[in-house]
This record gives structure tokens, sequence and C-alpha cells, in this order.
């Protein structure tokens, strides 16, 4: 619980900047024909360890929404030692039954599903431990190794070597998610949603997420409402055409 003179860094606008960023990167490291090998190997290289980074930012800023809805809380400091040793999920939930007892969080949901999905493979990159799989032989020369995928969000198990659209799809879903648990089960406005995930510096710029919805086609509706914007700016638009007829005549 915050007083009104604190000031609060609360980190989550950090890790969705990040997030969106290094996801940038990485699609501007895609080869082209015209680049030798070592070239393309370079920036297949660039491509995997942004695409790393936006993977980890997107569910770190899961954990980081959880933990700024249970700071809104009026608890005891041991409760909330308590609480913090939570799974991300429960955090969720444990806010949700505060201060929306009607709706419960769906684990059965695909988008539930593949942020838990997401936790664990933050999991297994903050706490990372040796991988094993098995060498398939092709020919006398060659060998491979399927390393192969999470269930839902189709990652590698193993980050050694990622591509653009996993940071995509890692994204999607925390966004997703935001989205319907904010807006869907705690039924929040975007400003209400605002008050509790940023920070005293944080500013909200509706703008940059209004662009992320329209390059990227994520759900951002927690963070703005991107179809009420566009009306609006459509009326004005249509206002100051009227106006100018109006001077015209």
């Amino acid at each position: 619980m915050y007083e009104n003179n604190d000031f609060v860094d609360k980190k989550l606008r950090l890790l969705l900047d990040d997030a969106v960023f290094f996801l940038e990167e990485a699609s501007e490291c895609q080869p082209e024909e015209s680049d030798n090998a070592n070239i393309k190997y370079r920036k297949l290289l660039r491509e995997s360890a942004f695409t790393r980074t936006s993977v980890l930012n997107s569910a770190l800023l899961l954990e980081s929404a959880a933990n700024c809805c249970i700071a809104t809380l009026d608890i005891s400091k041991a409760l909330l030692s308590d609480i913090d040793k939570l799974r991300v999920i429960n955090k969720f939930e444990y806010y949700l039954e505060h201060i929306n007892k009607d709706k419960k969080i769906d684990r059965g949901l695909g988008i539930t599903q593949q942020v838990t999905e997401l936790v664990s493979i933050r999991n297994s990159i903050v706490h990372p431990k040796p991988y094993k799989s098995e060498w398939v032989k092709i020919d006398d020369k060659t060998k491979k190794v399927d390393l192969g995928e999470t269930q839902f969000l189709k990652l590698p198990n193993s980050f050694w070597m990622c591509k653009y659209h996993h940071a995509e799809s890692a994204l999607k879903a925390s966004l997703n998610f935001l989205s319907y648990y904010f807006c869907d089960l705690c039924q929040y406005r975007e400003h209400e949603v605002w008050k509790i995930i940023f920070g005293s510096n944080d500013g909200q710029d509706p703008q940059k997420w209004i662009g992320v919805n329209e390059k990227y086609g994520f759900n951002v509706s927690f963070l703005v409402n991107v179809q009420a914007v566009k009306e609006g700016e459509a009326r004005f638009e249509e206002h100051l055409k009227t106006e100018a007829m109006k001077n015209n005549s």
C-alpha cells in the first residue's frame, strides 16, 4: 500500500518497453539473399540474442504486473512476504479474489496456459540447467538433434537458437493475458490499470501502444482503448473538415 507522497518505481513500463524494443531489434536481423555465409550467421546470432531478451522481458512483465497488483492491497508485511512466494498466476488469483470475487481466472483458457508456460520458460532461463537430447545420424558425415518445442507457445526448449517470431508469440501471450485479466476479470478501465502498473516516473503514452497494436495486432486494451481513440480522432477530423467548409463558404 502506497502513501500519496511516495515515489514508486514499478519496473513494468521498463520491462514492457524492453520487450517491444528487442522484438523490433530481432525483426531487423533477418538475413538477405545477398549476405555471405558469415554475415548470415552473425545476423542469426543477433536475432537469437534479441529474441531471448524480448521473451524474458515478456515473462518478467507478468510477474511485475502481479506484484504491482498485490502492492496496492492493505495487508501486513508478514502476509505480503508469504504472498511473494506464490506462483505468478496465484498472485493474480489472490488479487482478483479481493476485488471481484465473482470472477475467476480460467486455467483451461488458451491464453492462461500460454502465460503459465511462458513463466515456466522464464524460470528455465533465470535458473539454467543442462538440457539433454539425442543426436540422430543422417549419414556418415552428418548428425542432427531435435531439441523440441513447448506445447502452447511453440518456443524452443533450448534457447540456443531463437527466431523473431518466438519473441512475437511471447509478447502477444503476455499482452493478451493482461488484457483478459484487467479488462474482463477485474473490469477496470485503462486509466485504472495505469494507476496500478505504472510508477511515478512513467508516462502512459497511449499513441505508442496504438502503434504496437497496428503493427503487430497485439491486444493492448488494458493500456488503451484503441477503438475509442480512433473513433475520437475520426470525429475530430470530421469536425475540422466541417469547420474548413464553413470558412470557405
